[in-house]
């Protein structure tokens, strides 16, 4: 079977997956008058002419999830959608300035039904055992909390960075983990994470969940920490998923800030539609790219586009 057939055949049974639990896939506008708003995700800003050459301004969207949270609102039921979004300062064997993405909402459910039905996906695109470029792994999901992985593979208490900076960083230290003496909470957790990303997936599919409620993006948090979810095979991330907030106001001040520090304009029409949207439910997005990657044993997701094939 050649790279075409293979890539469909793979579409084809996600669609497929999603159908037969009762989804709805639709499809959303690419250009949108507002971007999408996250402090480490950057869009691409476009200008347009209309017919009478009056120029406007848009932005590629980087996840269809404003859009479909909207769909959401207005029709209550599950949806899924796949498309290409697009990220500015992006570049590297895994990352580009576009990419294909599987984004799904599930309405009544939290985070951990989602990383349930992720699990089952993952067993019918790849049976039992997973290979990757010379690694097997057992198709069997592990769960395991942000907290417990940082102490199992880092030998770092999460929670201390939260209370004390310099109580955190003399762990890291002791650790042989390098940092510079005036980073702040936030970079310190990046930095952690990257090294804590490389050995996550090895043995088995693995789900980290429970993240700062910093980190949280518009997940619901409790007592300081958000049910949010990350999933990664062989050190790769692959997925990001919680329990969605629907509280406007909450919306409103976590997204007002990233607005502020990044200088882009607000949806308001999105942060209204919460008051319409369940009260509980859930999404998550996973780059079909990097997926495929696994599954075709490719060593970029520039070989799944013909201007980059040898």
């Amino acid at each position: 079977m050649n790279q075409l057939a293979e890539v469909e055949k793979f579409l084809d049974t996600i669609r497929e997956f999603f159908k037969r639990k009762g989804y709805t896939e639709v499809v959303t506008p690419h250009l949108l008058p507002h971007p999408n708003l996250d402090e480490n995700v950057f869009p691409i800003p476009c200008e347009v002419e209309d017919i009478s050459r009056r120029r406007r301004a848009f932005y590629l969207h980087t996840s269809p999830e404003y859009a479909m949270k909207k769909l959401l609102a207005r029709y209550r039921r599950d949806i899924f959608q796949i498309c290409h979004v697009f990220r500015n300062r992006e570049g590297g064997r895994l990352h580009d300035f576009e990419f294909l993405m599987l984004e799904y909402y599930k309405i009544g459910v939290d985070y951990r039904f989602l990383m349930d039905e992720i699990s089952l996906l993952l067993k019918e695109l790849f049976g039992e055992r997973i290979t990757y470029r010379g690694k097997e792994i057992k198709n069997e999901p592990l769960k395991v909390s942000l907290k417990e992985a940082y102490k199992t593979y880092l030998g770092l208490d999460l929670e201390l960075l939260l209370r004390d900076g310099e109580a955190f960083k003399r762990q890291l230290e002791e650790r042989g983990i390098h940092f510079e003496p005036d980073e702040d909470a936030e970079t310190l957790f990046f930095r952690t994470y990257v090294e804590l990303e490389k050995y996550l997936g090895w043995e088995r599919p693995t789900f980290v969940y429970g993240f700062p409620e910093r980190f949280g993006a518009l997940a619901r948090c409790q007592n300081g920490w958000c049910e949010r979810f990350e999933l990664y095979m062989f050190g790769i991330e692959l997925a990001n998923g919680y329990t969605e907030i629907n509280d406007p106001s909450e919306v409103e001040r976590r997204l007002q800030k990233v607005a502020e520090e990044l200088n882009l304009p607000l949806d308001r029409e999105f942060v209204e539609i919460h008051k319409k949207l369940s009260p509980l439910y859930a999404g998550v997005s996973l780059g079909l790219d990097r997926l495929m990657v696994i599954k075709f044993g490719l060593d970029s997701i520039g070989e799944l586009y013909f201007h980059q094939l040898k």
